[in-house]
């Protein structure tokens, strides 16, 4: 039976994948004892204007209110000029290439107030809707080059994988036709107790 289901949740590998994607983000005050973050630096503490690209999970940290001590910027391939690549032709661009987890680290991305994510989440669904019909092609074309899957992201190519399985079954049960509906035997014993009672009449 074909099932797929799209949600993260704390213990999703993909999910803690995705959180290890690095962010460029500067940071706009001194933060004491963390200087071996910056490994360009022999100083212990991190001085303001210091840039540096840390994964997500530790940007997250620093980003909220109570902290608060760096400025986030957009990974380069969530930059306007990509935007514009995706919204010319999405299905020419290589998602794999990018991020293997594009779609659910830009879902984690426009979690931060400071990278528009209401900009960014219109991106990432605008990209899968105009990457699924040659999705759906691929997946009910068996014959299809299978380098293409190197184009996708990981979720993309879970859900071809799910669809490919779900069109070989539909094919094996059309392949077995439908055979001849008959009656249930519960049906005909009842039938036949009908007959025998107006019989005695």
């Amino acid at each position: 039976m074909f099932s797929f289901k799209y949600k993260s949740h704390y213990f999703s590998i993909e999910n803690i994948i995705a959180t290890q994607e690095r962010v460029p983000c500067r940071f706009t005050k001194k933060v004491m004892f963390m200087g071996h973050l910056d490994s360009s630096s022999d100083e212990n503490d991190i001085k303001p204007g210091t840039k540096l690209e840390l994964p997500y999970w530790m940007v997250r940290s620093l980003t909220d209110p109570v902290v608060d001590v760096i400025e986030v910027e957009s990974p380069k391939f969530f930059k306007e000029s990509y935007r514009d690549i995706l919204t010319a032709d999405a299905n020419v661009v290589d998602l794999h290439k990018m991020s293997k987890h594009y779609y659910q680290f830009g879902k984690l991305l426009s979690q931060l107030d400071s990278l528009q994510g209401k900009q960014l989440r219109s991106l990432l669904v605008q990209t899968f809707k105009d990457r699924f019909r040659k999705l759906l092609d691929w997946a009910q074309n068996m014959g299809a080059d299978q380098l293409i899957a190197e184009n996708l992201d990981d979720l993309e190519k879970q859900f071809l994988i799910n669809s490919r399985d779900a069109q070989i079954k539909l094919n094996k049960w059309l392949e077995m036709g439908a055979g001849h509906i008959v009656a249930a035997e519960m049906v005909l014993n009842h039938k036949k107790r009908k007959l025998s009672a107006l019989e005695v009449f």
